[in-house]
């Protein structure tokens, strides 16, 4: 009966992963093999509010947001470039528990009283939400691109101007 259990339960986890079970569960085996909490994910290090999107990992965007709100307020009273390093920091935040929490999203969902077709459509990933979530990405960062290349021209400018 042991068995039946724990296939059972590997069936409802891949459910409710979707794509790249295997790279998930083979990544949960190990962190519990070794007693690690943290796991390296290197596309929740480099697509993190992006990554947590296609996951479906909700509250933990909306933490992630709020954080990098958050250092963007700090940014206004400390130097630009120790603010892009907390920015930066976020991402390897990600990068490093990202497996971890997205285990305890997919746990917590697959322990529940859904079905199977209900944990594909609760877990799973969303490419229609990490279409969206890219192009309010790139809206958002056409202006601050826009004002960092005006900014380093007027830097220039400053410069070849003084004495």
């Amino acid at each position: 009966m042991g068995d039946t259990d724990a296939a059972a339960s590997e069936e409802r986890l891949r459910a409710a992963i979707g794509p790249r079970a295997d790279y998930y569960l083979r990544h949960w085996r190990e962190m519990e093999r070794k007693g690690k909490t943290a796991d390296w994910n290197w596309a929740a290090c480099l697509a993190s509010h992006l990554w947590l999107v296609y996951r479906k990992m909700w509250l933990a965007l909306l933490l992630f947001i709020l954080a990098t709100l958050a250092a963007g307020l700090i940014g206004a009273f400390i130097p630009v470039r120790y603010s892009i390093l907390i920015a930066i920091g976020f991402t390897f935040v990600t990068g490093g528990y990202g497996n971890l929490l997205y285990r305890h999203k997919i746990e917590k969902l697959a322990a529940g009283p859904a079905t199977t077709e209900e944990l594909r459509a609760k877990g799973g990933v969303t490419m229609l939400g990490l279409v969206i979530a890219t192009v309010v990405t790139a809206i958002l960062l056409v202006p601050l691109a826009i004002q960092g290349v005006q900014w380093v021209q007027a830097q220039r400018a400053a410069r070849l101007h003084s004495p």
